[in-house]
């Protein structure tokens, strides 16, 4: 619970991932990180991303789903790839939305050297839509030379050709986001997360080559979005690269009603994530 405006407001962060970072060297610290940042930030619950690659610095399938049992207020998305071990991965799929052991499915295009208009993808979407969960999009279109495999011309083809599919952009294209919103919101089952939407020095430093919006720009992008279509973005940090903090600084400056921040801040994800 936090409180914006004197107001106490219920809050899911629903994108976090392990933090990455050398200094956290196995799976019990870099948990043992992202619970202290949440109840230092008073997220009452978050949904926890696993990376799709078996060796992960941020947690395969396996051990975010192990961090998930240890913790009542974490929830997990599995992380899918096309590029290795598809059929043993859709196994694992199925038989852990058939458990509810997972509340949705990442892919990492651009991450990863495949495109969204992918046919193997296919059959994630089928899955998604028989569990009634939503897929998860890496979106961003950060640098020049960045491969466009989630192009908003891809995600809004998904859209109309599975109608009954959640779709939730992450990131929401950024820099580019006005421009790509204006391209999807039209879209029933798209939906965005504002993770990534607040960098830090220490991340700008990491990364010199890449766009990085400014609050100003992230409070108008919010703002836009919001007043088109309140029911379509959640919020989400992007936590264990970035900060909890920054982006609730980002919420408690948008100038909306109560109503919208509580959709912003917790009911929009309730619906779509069925949580």
């Amino acid at each position: 619970m936090i409180t914006i405006n004197k107001k106490d407001y219920k809050i899911i962060d629903v994108h976090t991932h392990l933090p990455w970072q050398d200094e956290y060297k196995t799976i019990k610290e870099k948990e043992q990180c992202l619970i202290d940042e949440l109840k230092k930030n008073k997220i009452d619950s978050a949904v926890l991303i696993a990376d799709s690659l078996s060796e992960s610095c941020i947690g395969n399938n396996q051990e975010c789903f192990d961090v998930v049992k240890r913790n009542a207020n974490l929830k997990m998305v599995y992380g899918f790839t096309p590029l290795e071990r598809f059929d043993e991965q859709l196994t694992e799929l199925h038989e852990m939305l058939e458990k509810k052991e997972v509340i949705g499915v990442k892919l990492y295009p651009g991450h990863e050297d495949f495109c969204m208009n992918d046919s193997r993808l296919d059959k994630v979407f089928k899955l998604c839509i028989k569990f009634d969960v939503p897929v998860v999009i890496h979106t961003e279109w950060n640098w020049d030379y960045y491969p466009q495999y989630s192009h908003p011309f891809f995600i809004s083809q998904i859209a109309e050709k599975y109608k009954d599919l959640r779709i939730v952009c992450a990131h929401i294209w950024i820099p580019r986001s006005i421009e790509s919103i204006k391209q999807t919101i039209k879209h029933d089952n798209i939906f965005y997360d504002m993770s990534s939407f607040a960098f830090d020095d220490e991340y700008k430093k990491l990364y010199p080559k890449a766009t990085f919006i400014t609050y100003e720009k992230a409070i108008e992008i919010l703002e836009e979005i919001i007043s088109k279509n309140p029911d379509k973005i959640m919020f989400g940090s992007d936590f264990g690269t970035l900060k909890i903090d920054a982006h609730i600084e980002i919420v408690s400056r948008l100038n909306i009603s109560e109503l919208n921040l509580s959709k912003l801040l917790f009911k929009n994800a309730q619906k779509i994530y069925r949580i």
